[in-house]
């Protein structure tokens, strides 16, 4: 893809996402429940993997799950599935661009944001089914991070939010800007590695987090805890994909649209 052409492309596909979304708002809603599932599945495991270093006593353990976790996006951008992080940008530049309705770009995190939540549930439900994680003893990474997560400060939480969706949203950028394949997959999992090993907050896999610690019985964990922590990681995701890439990339890269 050409750079002069990359602005367009995603105007073009917010357009797209919009037709979609008004036409076939049942294909919608699975598209973000397949995105969802796959941030659940490749979190367990991701996680799994990170459990295995730590009970080894590798000081490096949280490497391997932050390595690992890029699997889920790369998975999402080859399947063009929704994930709500990545659809706050596509949106924010449709609507900038005067391509997509902001009724509809609301309806559309709306129903996205619905719809990853889906995924994840159904994901956990299917794995509840299959033994779950199996027995965890109460200082596993899961019940640890989950813990970290719950205990931090609203603000803490929502500036976290905003890296997260920053660094995210550039790693659905950035590959557009790419020609080799390789390097594009090689950006992505960087990228994912700098949000995931930071501890910045991602309310999609946030959702999954929550879901696999209520699935796995620990102690502790109530509602009021994991909403203190999805609102402002919500809120936070929304002004970094929204403005700090939106907006952004918008502002610097507007009069492309005239040159193509």
């Amino acid at each position: 893809m050409s750079h002069s052409s990359t602005l367009a492309y995603v105007v073009d596909e917010a357009a797209c996402k919009q037709q979609v979304l008004r036409s076939e708002p049942g294909r919608y809603l699975l598209s973000a429940a397949m995105a969802g599932a796959l941030i659940a599945a490749v979190l367990m495991v991701s996680l799994k993997l990170g459990q295995v270093f730590l009970a080894a006593g590798a000081p490096g353990y949280y490497i391997a799950t932050a390595g690992f976790f890029g699997v889920a996006l790369v998975s999402i951008i080859v399947c063009k599935v929704e994930l709500f992080t990545s659809n706050v940008m596509y949106f924010t530049v449709g609507a900038l661009s005067g391509r997509c309705r902001v009724c509809n770009l609301l309806r559309s995190w709306a129903m996205v944001y619905l719809g990853n939540l889906l995924g994840v549930l159904a994901f956990v439900a299917v794995l509840a089914g299959a033994g779950g994680m199996g027995a965890l003893p109460q200082d596993h990474l899961l019940f640890n991070v989950v813990q970290h997560k719950v205990h931090a400060e609203a603000l803490e939480i929502f500036w976290k939010g905003v890296l997260c969706n920053w660094v995210i949203c550039l790693a659905v950028w950035v590959p557009m800007r790419m020609s080799s394949e390789a390097a594009r997959l090689l950006i992505i999992m960087l990228l994912v590695f700098v949000f995931f090993f930071s501890g910045f907050e991602h309310s999609i896999a946030n959702m999954a987090f929550f879901a696999l610690a209520k699935l796995q019985g620990m102690e502790g964990l109530e509602w009021a805890d994991i909403l203190h922590n999805m609102i402002p990681a919500t809120l936070g995701n929304i002004v970094g994909g929204a403005i700090g890439v939106g907006l952004v990339v918008f502002r610097l890269e507007r009069h492309t649209l005239r040159a193509v």
